[in-house]
């Protein structure tokens, strides 16, 4: 009798003991598991602005220069001075210039004689069809020598092409100058502003002309521009990569300068495919990149990096990373690392 019960106090033990290690079990399991909320992914097409910046030129600015080279006898403009169409701006030093001019007039002239003496002679028979049309290959030549010549010393003077501001000035009086060298940098006052800005490929790719644009300026705080696209690079530049793209600004009322810095926020009309999540489902966010949690079917957490394109209050939104996935981690999730157990709640 005392061994029946013995045996059956050491089975209660027993028992006891598997129960209480089970319930142990699953209170560590319990513990080790994480608790988060999911939050929906929502997927829409929106119109994401493309911030830039770039610098401030007027729509038509050239660079003036002589035809060709030598001696500047004056500059008669200075840097920011306005002018009109017309105006005699520099000139060169013309005794070389015009010698030239007219020894090559002198050499026509006499081509012009001796093609006269030769017609008469080929009349009378006394020379022949090639020596007639050597001399009139002779002044065809003089006649072209000539109108280079000419062509030459009216383009040894630089007049403004239209109304405008002298932007630089590159070479003073005196100074030997090459041909095609820049003297002056003209901006037309005629034509509207533009700011010249660079985008990515991904971004050229949305653009089209008329897009809509807003500008800021240091010099001007507090004050938006609006702007328009008015011309897209059709190649990346080789030193950047990136596309240059002009965004001309309407009638302003303020004073505007070549070489302003300005800030850009353009409004494609095309519309992109995004992904929006509450703010706080971000994490890591550095620059345009982050990362978020997705849980799979065992209730795994996994990090997923996401391209940031815009923040919206108090939700972002994602242009790359959240393809096919419905739901994120939200509260909870800065407790996640990848790999975490995780258990959902509502």
């Amino acid at each position: 009798m005392k061994k029946i019960t013995l045996l059956f106090l050491m089975l209660s033990i027993s028992y006891l003991l598997f129960i209480g290690c089970e319930s142990q079990a699953q209170e560590n399991n319990e513990l080790k598991s994480i608790k988060v909320k999911m939050v929906e992914v929502v997927s829409t097409e929106l119109q994401t602005p493309i911030n830039t910046s770039g610098l401030l030129a007027a729509k038509e600015e050239v660079l003036l220069s002589f035809k060709t080279g030598g001696v500047i006898k004056n500059i008669f403009v200075d840097a920011g001075q306005k002018v009109k169409k017309g105006q005699l701006l520099a000139q060169l030093d013309l005794e070389e210039i015009s010698s030239y001019r007219e020894q090559a007039e002198s050499a026509l002239a006499k081509a012009k004689r001796d093609m006269a003496r030769i017609e008469n002679l080929y009349n009378e028979k006394v020379v022949t069809l090639e020596q007639k049309q050597n001399v009139k290959t002779a002044l065809d030549v003089a006649r072209s020598n000539a109108k280079i010549a000419s062509f030459n010393e009216q383009h040894s003077k630089i007049y403004a092409p239209t109304d405008g501001k002298i932007l630089s000035r590159f070479a003073e009086k005196n100074e030997l100058t090459s041909q095609g060298r820049p003297i002056l940098s003209f901006g037309s006052t005629n034509e509207a502003f533009v700011l010249k800005v660079g985008v990515s490929d991904k971004d050229v790719v949305k653009l089209q002309l008329g897009d809509p644009a807003t500008l800021e300026f240091d010099a001007f705080p507090g004050s938006i521009f609006n702007a328009t696209v008015s011309q897209i690079a059709a190649g990346a530049s080789k030193g950047s990569g990136t596309f240059e793209v002009e965004l001309q600004l309407a009638t302003s009322k303020q004073i505007l300068y070549s070489g302003f810095i300005g800030k850009a926020k353009i409004l494609p009309q095309k519309r992109e495919q995004v992904s929006i999540i509450p703010i706080e489902s971000l994490l890591g966010a550095s620059g345009k990149s982050g990362y978020v949690f997705k849980i799979d079917g065992q209730n795994i957490a996994k990090k997923q990096k996401v391209k940031i394109s815009l923040l919206l209050d108090d939700q972002v939104v994602i242009s790359e990373g959240l393809e096919g996935i419905d739901k994120v981690a939200g509260e909870g999730n800065d407790y996640l690392t990848s790999g975490s157990l995780v258990t959902i709640i509502n």
